[in-house]
């Protein structure tokens, strides 16, 4: 992403002085940072991607914010292609968690993402922030688009129950 260098940081737990902790550190709780709490850091675009690697099989892509980009005219001038950044998991780990996440929406936490006649698979969060609130999440992805929904700061709601329906919504303006 061409964004300037101090806003491009990467996901995890960072410390007092807000350096990266290792993975290795002592600081870390990692039965929290499992779940998302603790002090994990990271951006819905990067939920997004986590959203889309499970979907891709475990590949991670490298995200894209353009589909195609037009002269005033109209006419396309370019269609960025998808690239693959990285391999994080393998396929059939992958597959398996996908499988996991198609449930979380037909029949778990994530039902308010189900769109009729489209295979919708995702996962909510609820992360305690610290100061009393929640940050409500839903990542998911369809065949064709990885989305991720998030309201910060909330004092009540789910999820489930806020975030995968604006997911939804969004699924739904996209054409699903």
């Amino acid at each position: 992403m061409d964004y300037p260098d101090e806003q491009m940081v990467p996901s995890g737990e960072y410390g007092p002085r807000g350096r990266l902790l290792p993975p290795t550190s002592s600081q870390i709780d990692v039965g929290r940072m499992a779940i998302g709490q603790d002090k994990l850091v990271v951006t819905p675009l990067q939920m997004a991607t986590v959203a889309q690697t499970v979907a891709n099989g475990g590949m991670r892509m490298e995200p894209r914010l353009v589909e195609q980009v037009r002269d005033p005219d109209g006419r396309t001038i370019d269609e960025p292609l998808p690239e693959e950044a990285e391999r994080v998991m393998s396929e059939e780990s992958a597959n398996a968690l996908a499988a996991m996440m198609r449930n979380v929406v037909e029949q778990g936490t994530g039902t308010a993402a189900q769109l009729e006649g489209v295979e919708v698979a995702g996962k909510t969060g609820t992360a305690e922030v610290g100061d009393g609130s929640d940050n409500l999440w839903f990542i998911g992805f369809t065949g064709r688009y990885a989305v991720c929904a998030m309201l910060e700061r909330q004092s009540g709601g789910t999820g489930g129950g806020d975030a995968a329906p604006i997911a939804a919504e969004v699924l739904k303006a996209l054409g699903e």
